[in-house]
């Protein structure tokens, strides 16, 4: 019977000095900053002389959408509101260097506007802004993707409450099965 037992106790402190050592060797989990929110993507524009912007709507194939209601926001403020030629293009009047969001019923895009001879070499001359059919709505609930389910970060503590678990369960059922 004590040659039984201490064999338990043998096999018990075989399994933690196997499991327990492997704690220390763990990698300690990495801790990164949080990024800071996206923001817009923000397309520089020139105006012209008079702060007249001028723009194009295109379809999500580069076909020009005429006939198209436009409207112009400048902090949630309706600025303006236009309508596309037959040909897409638009032309708004009496802007100032700022950020806008230019909108159709179909596509809206953000544009920072540049006051005439101070925009950057990189500013386009015209907005281009592209409608698409697809509709992307943040209202749903929360779906998951690939990557979106964490790994198990445990603590330390969590670790060894794990592997005193597990050796808990190696040595009740080998007592239970030389009891039998």
């Amino acid at each position: 019977m004590i040659v039984k037992f201490m064999r338990c106790k043998t096999l018990a402190t075989l399994m933690l000095l196997v499991l327990v050592p492997q704690l220390t060797l763990a990698a300690t989990p990495k801790v990164e900053a949080e990024k800071p929110a996206r923001l817009p993507v923000l397309t520089d524009i020139a105006l012209q002389k008079g702060g007249i912007l001028v723009g194009r709507l295109t379809d999500d194939k580069g076909k020009l959408r005429g006939e198209q209601k436009i409207i112009v926001r400048q902090e949630n403020q309706l600025v303006a509101e236009v309508t596309t030629g037959k040909n897409g293009q638009f032309m708004i009047e009496g802007l100032q260097g700022g950020i806008y969001e230019i909108a159709s019923d179909r596509g809206a895009g953000s544009f920072r506007a540049w006051a005439t001879d101070t925009a950057p070499p990189s500013a386009k001359q015209f907005a281009v802004l592209i409608e698409g059919d697809e509709v992307v709505r943040g209202q749903l609930s929360w779906m998951p993707t690939p990557g979106s389910f964490p790994s198990p970060n445990f603590t330390v503590g969590e670790w060894i409450g794990i592997t005193l678990g597990a050796a808990g369960l190696v040595v009740g059922t080998i007592a239970l099965v030389d009891a039998s």
